[in-house]
């Protein structure tokens, strides 16, 4: 394969997976029906939709002085924060590790800040849970294959 053409493979395939709704799951799928590799889907797919987690977090100092965005992000506080905080006592930090790929990592990068959850915390249990959802979405796409190809 041509270093452009894996090139312009693997920033599709963490494109897909950078943006809110597609997530891990379909940037994996989007990868490997452009070709890639599982490994590099894998990276790549993970790469992109955990990308969100640490520049919401650095920026969120900043987003917090825009007065529109303030107001909503106090009102998702009271509505969502205060059901993950929940959530988090009953379960601990290891509560991220499902719930990351589930919830979108952008939703766990704006409710992060309200609980109690450490940054570094958040992020290396964040990065674990969309990390071993990318390897299964790969094991099942790859073995799914490799059965309808056995017929």
């Amino acid at each position: 394969m041509l270093t452009t053409e894996y090139v312009t493979k693997a920033l599709t395939t963490w494109s897909v997976g950078f943006f809110p709704y597609t997530e891990v799951y379909a940037a994996v799928a989007a990868g490997m029906s452009l070709g890639l590799d599982a490994v590099s889907v894998v990276f790549w797919g993970v790469l992109g939709n955990f990308a969100p987690i640490p520049l919401l977090l650095w920026g969120y100092d900043r987003l917090m002085q825009i007065p529109q965005l303030r107001a909503w992000l106090l009102r998702l506080e009271k509505r969502g924060g205060q059901r993950v905080s929940r959530a988090l006592n009953r379960y601990g930090v290891w509560f991220l590790i499902p719930m990351t790929p589930l919830l979108g990592s952008w939703t766990v990068a704006i409710v992060g800040p309200f609980t109690s959850i450490p940054p570094r915390q958040l992020l290396v249990f964040s990065l674990l849970g969309i990390t071993l959802y990318g390897v299964a979405t790969a094991i099942a796409i790859t073995t799914g294959m490799s059965w309808f190809s056995a017929s």
